[in-house]
């Protein structure tokens, strides 16, 4: 009796010592994964805070570019004279070569229309004596 009281205490002593190592085994587990998480967490803030860094050395330099923008004021002479700079830019000298071209179809519009008309009848004038 005695041997199968030692064989109890040897399984016994077994088991504790696997139950033991499982829960070491699952705290290292635990530890790992808090150490990756931990490192995962530590890039997150390093690469926000170079976000950040970034962002403060754009800022000035954008901040700049819209106060110019905003800066300008846009007035109805300010667009009529920039319409009429754009519009130059196509019409320049044609708006007097224009005119002379109209000019010059109304002159044909006219020879026209008196080619159009029946000629006069030519009639001998009578001829009388007056002596």
């Amino acid at each position: 009796m005695s041997n199968l009281l030692d064989q109890a205490k040897t399984i016994l002593t077994i088991a504790k010592d696997t139950a033991k190592k499982s829960v070491t085994a699952g705290f290292g587990v635990y530890g790992t994964i808090f150490d990756q998480a931990s490192k995962s967490s530590d890039k997150a803030t390093q690469f926000f805070e170079s976000l950040v860094e970034r962002g403060a050395q754009v800022e000035s330099n954008l901040k700049e570019q819209t106060s110019a923008i905003f800066a300008k004021k846009i007035t109805l002479e300010s667009v009529e004279t920039k319409f009429q700079s754009i519009t130059s830019r196509f019409t320049g000298d044609q708006d007097s070569a224009l005119s002379e071209l109209e000019s010059k179809i109304d002159q044909l519009t006219v020879l026209i229309s008196e080619l159009n008309t029946a000629p006069k009848k030519v009639t001998k004038a009578k001829v009388t004596a007056e002596a």
